[in-house]
């Protein structure tokens, strides 16, 4: 129960009238009055998987005075017998049928069922129904209410059993009917579920559905809303939670139409599984699901590493020829294939790690060394920089790396390629048998949606990471899920 909005009112909350009733009874006593009812929601991300709930505004009752009382029933059974012999509209005044005893409420007085029958309390299911009919409308101005019996049985709509009528004049009184008493001032639907009482027949008859429902006030057949629903986009757009993982992914380097792919499988295809989800999350999953991701080689192996000069190619070489002889079973060389510097700076890196390095002139040349060392331990390959606008330069390595027969031939590219030069790199270096992409210079952008779009535009799936000048713990394996996470902070 929330603390009093209005004077002397009190607000309840809750997922249906039905868990709101006994909270009520218990609270405020068996009188009190709804002065208002509203359906809000509650939770939710982003406008998504909210709640529905029923707000309901409780004025705590009053005793009526007994001359009230009286007023009202004399009120009723006069519009009984009225009822009873069909008396025609305008022989009463013009007056709607349920007028009198809305008429017979004084104004400063609030008045309930409880207070108007002495009889014992209503079962549960009439004061649930009285509860639920009660402040369906908030109008600026008071008005009269009658309730319109409805004969269809499946309560399509529970809302048509409650009709707001304008109040009229009242006319002028009859000689031989009593001056009814003041009009009251009732926020509308206090009373919504009095009505003019039915002729009674010898057979017992069940009460009007308005007063004692026997089933729940919705139809049973028609489709319900779940508590988290989900509802599929149309072609071409987004959820706003999607559309700003969109506008994220693209600010770090991801093509549009790719980002926009991405977020509308996360929305079509995992949402209806999750519906609870943080949409955020599935974005990330989606497209960490699209990134590929080279098999790293287990056992003697020869792998060799191409890509242009400054990419970092040569301390990669050098970064997984020291991992495997500080901490892997296999013993570990490297060739350097025609270095400028004669293989002076993978000297420098190497020395520490104790391991052995053979610098070769040619393809030749390396082959034969090579061909002692297969199948021994895992040979790791540094070849020259090459540039994909050097057709002669492509093919002269090539050549080479077929009488060395590596392995696996792995390209590196900075994170902070532009997106145009990346695409040319790969597309002049993809004849020399290149399987697998490794990223390098990460620490230096936030941006590795380029290289990312890359991978998965070519299909050409990353290998490592490289990171900082250090020579130990600077290349890791590609992760899909922490490369999407990167993207989407």
């Amino acid at each position: 129960m929330t603390p009093p909005q209005g004077p002397e009112t009190y607000t309840y909350r809750g997922r249906s009238l039905e868990e709101l009733v006994p909270r009520i009874r218990s609270e405020l006593g068996d009188d009190a009055v709804i002065v208002a009812r509203r359906e809000t929601t509650s939770g939710g991300v982003g406008g998504f998987f909210a709640k529905r709930e029923i707000e309901v505004e409780v004025r705590p009752g009053s005793e009526v005075a007994p001359h009230v009382a009286a007023a009202f029933a004399q009120q009723q059974a006069e519009a009984h017998e009225r009822q009873q012999g069909s008396e025609p509209a305008e022989l009463s005044g013009g007056r709607p049928a349920t007028g009198p005893e809305v008429d017979a409420l004084p104004s400063s007085t609030d008045v309930t069922v409880d207070d108007l029958f002495p009889a014992p309390p209503a079962p549960q299911s009439e004061g649930l129904a009285a509860l639920f009919n009660a402040g369906v409308l908030e109008p600026p101005a008071p008005v009269a209410a009658e309730i319109i019996e409805d004969d269809d049985e499946d309560f399509e709509d529970d809302d048509d059993e409650v009709a707001a009528v304008a109040a009229e004049p009242a006319p002028e009184p009859q000689a031989d009917e009593p001056e009814p008493l003041p009009e009251v001032e009732q926020p509308t639907g206090a009373f919504d579920y009095l009505g003019v009482a039915e002729e009674v027949e010898p057979e017992p008859q069940p009460e009007p559905a308005s007063l004692a429902p026997s089933r729940p006030i919705w139809d049973e057949n028609a489709p319900v809303a779940p508590v988290a629903s989900f509802t599929a986009p149309a072609p071409g757009e987004l959820p706003a939670a999607a559309r700003e993982a969109v506008e994220r992914l693209v600010a770090r380097g991801l093509r549009l139409p790719l980002a926009e792919a991405v977020a509308e499988e996360a929305v079509a295809s995992l949402l209806p599984l999750d519906p609870t989800a943080d949409p955020q999350a599935l974005v990330i999953d989606a497209l960490a699901r699209r990134i590929p991701v080279h098999a790293l080689r287990r056992g003697p192996a020869v792998i060799g590493f191409v890509g242009p000069g400054g990419a970092g190619k040569t301390r990669c070489v050098a970064r997984l020829a020291a991992a495997h002889a500080r901490h892997g079973a296999l013993p570990v060389s490297v060739l350097s294939l025609r270095s400028p510097d004669g293989g002076a700076e993978l000297t420098r890196l190497l020395a520490p790690y104790d391991v052995e390095l053979h610098a070769v002139d040619g393809g030749a040349e390396g082959a034969a060394r090579i061909a002692a060392l297969r199948g021994q331990g895992l040979v790791v390959v540094d070849t020259p920089g090459v540039s994909p606008r050097s057709p002669g330069e492509l093919r002269a390595l090539g050549d080479e790396l077929r009488a060395l027969a590596p392995d696996e031939l792995h390209l590196t590219v900075s994170a902070t390629t532009g997106t145009e030069a990346a695409r040319e790199l790969v597309g002049g270096v993809r004849e020399l048998g290149v399987s697998a992409v490794v990223v390098t210079h990460t620490d230096e952008t936030e941006i590795l949606g380029t290289v990312i779009g890359l991978a998965i535009d070519c299909q050409l799936p990353l290998s490592y990471l490289a990171r900082g000048q250090a020579v130990e713990a600077g290349l890791s394996p590609a992760s899909p899920a922490a490369l999407a996470a990167d993207l989407l902070p």
